[in-house]
């Protein structure tokens, strides 16, 4: 899921962090990097959820446009 555009990034943490990512890992049985992405994602606005929203709001500009285009070229489909 996350190999595609990926970056490596470093970061320091501290030895708390440190502990509480390799305990919550641990529990739910993933790696560190992917509770860091979690993370960030939920609280930056970047889950699947916002990703969705952000694709169907840029489908609908695309949708607006057309429509537009549709109503100055088409005398039939303009608003009376």
């Amino acid at each position: 899921m996350y190999a595609r555009g990926m970056r490596r990034t470093n970061i320091y943490l501290s030895e708390a962090e440190q502990q509480a990512l390799d305990a919550r890992a641990a529990v739910e049985g993933c790696t560190m990097s992917d509770i860091v992405r979690s993370v960030l994602d939920r609280d930056l606005n970047l889950d699947d959820e916002t990703e969705i929203d952000a694709t169907f709001g840029e489908f609908a500009a695309e949708l607006a446009v057309a429509a537009r285009a549709l109503t100055v070229d088409d005398p039939d489909l303009r608003a009376r």
